[in-house]
């Protein structure tokens, strides 16, 4: 059994191996999906081709309604570990058995449980929060982009990664834990016919592509690491039948998480933003709006670039307004 963040070398062999040209169309490579006597390519996409993560409906989760009893909120950020290249974490930041986040969150995570209520309206934060997340990675190239962004800016992100992506950037993910941020878990195939067939899910299916992206989580990070944050891929808001499924998740203490803003990164090519500026003005809707909460939906696959370079405007943004940054445990 091995346990805490591995050395930066013993993932060498990983990379090695990792998948060639990153993100396939969909992001299902029939090489590495789990269910390879599944047609991959025959997804019911609610939206149009070439993401990996479309949003099936344009309208985001609903605001969390103005009225309802504040709960307590951890602090802001702080500052993130040194970048400066070293093999291990530094005293103190290693992984915090059976978490998703090294020792130095602490401060600034905040429970999936709690997160997922600020979202349906349950109760509300006492302070503004904004939770940045990116779907689909790691990505060897999109997301150190991010995570420069953000060790820059000295802000921290939740990461809601796909099972299929990993061995293709096992450095990339040490780096995401090390620099402070948070692992959460979004399916291993992103296969929406393999898991909602005819848009209602399957429990068995989802249970069993939680269970195996964790376990390639653990082979990679150590088996100190768990999380309690999914995201359905197309999020909760989109399917059928899901009771059973967040009955399966929840018994392993996990929690569904959807998001209140949208980059739009992955809308059809015809709505899909195609500036900085744009990208920035749909991820921070919520400051317009008054929301509390923000729980910011972008992408970090290879195809990505410009929602990777409008994070720094998207942080100083909700800087400006007063927003403290938490990721979900």
């Amino acid at each position: 059994m091995h346990t805490g963040l591995r050395f930066r070398g013993a993932v060498a062999a990983l990379a090695a191996t990792a998948l060639l040209g990153g993100c396939a169309p969909a992001g299902l490579d029939p090489q590495v999906t789990a269910h390879p006597e599944i047609p991959t390519s025959a997804t019911p996409t609610p939206q149009g081709p070439g993401s990996l993560s479309p949003m099936p409906t344009d309208t985001p989760s609903p605001s969390p309604p103005p009225h309802v009893s504040p709960s307590p909120s951890p602090s802001g950020s702080t500052p993130a570990p040194d970048p400066g290249g070293s093999e291990t974490p530094p005293d103190g930041q290693g992984l915090v058995p059976g978490s998703n986040h090294i020792a130095s969150a602490a401060g600034y995570v905040h429970p999936a449980a709690t997160v997922q209520g600020w979202l349906k309206g349950e109760s509300l934060p006492t302070e503004k929060v904004v939770f940045l997340t990116f779907d689909d990675g790691p990505n060897p190239v999109t997301t150190p982009i991010i995570l420069a962004a953000l060790r820059d800016a000295d802000v921290h992100a939740t990461f809601f990664v796909l099972g299929n992506q990993l061995a293709q950037a096992p450095d990339v993910l040490l780096r995401t834990l090390e620099e402070g941020n948070s692992i959460n878990l979004h399916s291993w195939s992103h296969d929406y016919g393999y898991l909602y067939p005819k848009r209602h899910a399957n429990a068995d299916r989802i249970e069993d592509e939680y269970l195996r992206t964790v376990a390639e989580v653990r082979r990679i990070v150590g088996d100190d690491f768990d999380t309690q944050g999914w995201r359905y891929p197309g999020g909760h808001m989109s399917w059928k039948s899901l009771g059973d499924a967040d009955a399966r998740l929840a018994a392993h203490g996990v929690s569904w998480i959807d998001w209140n803003a949208d980059t739009r990164d992955s809308a059809p090519k015809a709505s899909r933003p195609t500036t900085v500026d744009q990208i920035v003005a749909n991820a921070t809707e919520p400051i317009r709006q008054g929301m509390r909460v923000a729980v910011v939906l972008g992408h970090d696959t290879r195809e990505k670039k410009l929602t990777a370079d409008s994070v720094s405007s998207i942080i100083a943004a909700y800087k400006a307004a007063g927003y403290t940054f938490g990721v979900i445990s």
